[in-house]
């Protein structure tokens, strides 16, 4: 009678070299399986790292633009921080108008040097004694003589008959009262008020104005008035004549 397989030694060994390949087997599965993850991890950690760069990045170009002249990195976000620079002029630029144009009258000290030049060219200016010029007041004074001209100008070439061309008639002295606040004015929109006086042959004119009275007078807004076409259509055209002056010496002349 044969014995049965497994009474056999072999049968065992053979048993047991089987059992041992599956355990091999078993552990070699487990190290292949354990190894990908430090595989992957660092690939995970790399895709983290990538975005924070990006994310710094921006902040950094915002806040210090200047920063990219000496790191080479910023060089990336140089167009970012490029676009305050080109934004800054068009909020700084404004347009070149009158220095008194910028804002309201009663916030605007007048321009004295400009004020000061453009005096110069008011009628009878060569026998002006002295220009006041406040925030937004200008004062005029004449000499009160051609003697008293003469002695502060003692090399002028004018002459008496000069200063009587200028002042010989009351109505030569009602132009200046009248016409030549009403350029100031209008050549300087923050004033508020002008006094001239003029005295003459013993006696002294003047007249003490508000830019709303001659506006009131004229019947006109002044700061309208931008072109030198519409200042002779609305203001010297119609009003500057001798019966408009005798109007308005009458209403604010002051001959004492």
């Amino acid at each position: 009678m044969r014995k049965p397989i497994y009474a056999g030694w072999w049968f065992w060994v053979f048993i047991a070299v089987i059992a041992a390949g599956i355990i091999v087997a078993v552990a070699t599965g487990k190290q292949q399986a354990q190894n990908p993850l430090p595989a992957t991890s660092p690939s995970a950690a790399a895709g983290s790292q990538e975005p924070s760069p990006k994310a710094s990045i921006t902040p950094s170009a915002t806040a210090s633009p200047g920063t990219s002249a000496a790191n080479p990195a910023s060089s990336a976000v140089s167009p970012s921080a490029a676009i305050p620079e080109t934004d800054a002029p068009s909020t700084t630029a404004r347009p070149s108008i009158a220095p008194s144009q910028t804002a309201p009258a009663d916030q605007v000290p007048l321009p004295k040097q400009e004020v000061q030049a453009y005096s110069q060219q008011l009628k009878g200016a060569p026998f002006i004694r002295d220009v006041g010029i406040g925030t937004d007041n200008i004062e005029i004074n004449y000499f009160g003589s051609f003697a008293e001209y003469k002695k502060a100008n003692p090399g002028t070439k004018l002459t008496t008959m000069d200063y009587t061309d200028y002042f010989g008639t009351g109505d030569a002295i009602n132009k200046i009262l009248m016409e030549e606040p009403t350029r100031l004015f209008r050549h300087f929109p923050g004033t508020a008020s002008i006094d001239i006086t003029i005295p003459y042959s013993g006696k002294t004119y003047s007249v003490s104005l508000t830019k709303g009275s001659v506006e009131n007078f004229f019947n006109t807004d002044l700061d309208g008035i931008k072109t030198d076409e519409q200042w002779r259509e609305q203001i010297s055209s119609p009003y500057f004549n001798k019966k408009y002056r005798d109007q308005f010496a009458e209403r604010y002349v002051k001959v004492n």
